[in-house]
């Protein structure tokens, strides 16, 4: 290998890090997700995907599916695609209402038992009298020098 092909090979790399479009021909289904897709529309609208790589995290773990950028953008131009997103979306915020009512719903109920056990804490403190000293057995009476036994 010549030294301009060595530093052919070192620029590359280079050029890949600085032009994020070059390095971007196919996206995963994480990457899908980012972009609004549900694991549903992926099976819906893009079927199969084009490529299957090894887990890059995870070597156990069943390969990534990879799908083209072209074929994903050209089904989001679809009228399909508008319209099952517009379903997923509408689903979402239903979805995340029943969650709001369900955790409202589950505080509402908690409340009286929570203010009770305030109460409890919060309560009048109970005083809790000693009882009165007793004379000390120990004490000895100590007899003075002078004191004849």
């Amino acid at each position: 290998m010549t030294a301009d092909e060595r530093d052919q090979d070192q620029r590359e790399p280079d050029q890949r890090e600085q032009d994020p479009q070059a390095r971007r021909t196919h996206l995963s289904a994480a990457g899908l997700r980012a972009r609004g897709w549900t694991a549903g529309m992926i099976r819906r609208l893009l079927g199969e995907p084009d490529l299957r790589r090894a887990n890059p995290y995870y070597r156990m773990a069943p390969p990534t599916r990879l799908y083209s950028v072209e074929r994903v953008e050209a089904v989001e131009r679809s009228e399909e695609f508008r319209a099952v997103a517009a379903v997923a979306v509408r689903r979402s915020g239903a979805v995340r209402e029943a969650a709001l009512r369900r955790r409202r719903a589950v505080r509402e109920a908690a409340l009286p038992r929570l203010r009770a056990v305030d109460r409890l804490r919060s309560g009048p403190e109970i005083q809790v009298r000693s009882p009165p000293s007793a004379p000390d057995d120990r004490k000895v009476a100590r007899r003075s020098s002078q004191e004849p036994p």
